[in-house]
């Protein structure tokens, strides 16, 4: 009849059953999507645990290296004292 939508998503058909395929499909579908999503997340995941061990590294050797420093320095300062003591 005119003025009838017969594509509504939950609209039922009893004679062909049709539409229970299709929502039967697009459950499928919003599934299928949860799980690529969940695995893009898991390598986001994995990315970011490697990003993040990657910092902690740069980080641990940015305090060996500031300590190196620390140390030259203090080191020159009684090699400079000595010197001027003599």
């Amino acid at each position: 009849m005119a003025g009838q939508d017969n594509t509504k998503p939950n609209q039922e058909k009893s004679d062909t059953g049709s539409e229970i395929i299709t929502e039967e499909s697009t459950d499928e579908n919003i599934i299928q999507e949860y799980d690529m999503l969940d695995s893009k997340l898991d390598e986001l995941n994995t990315a970011l645990d490697f990003l993040e061990q990657k910092n902690d590294d740069i980080h641990q050797k940015l305090k060996e290296l500031l300590q190196s420093n620390i140390d030259i320095r203090q080191q020159l300062q009684n090699e400079n004292l000595a010197s001027i003591n003599k």
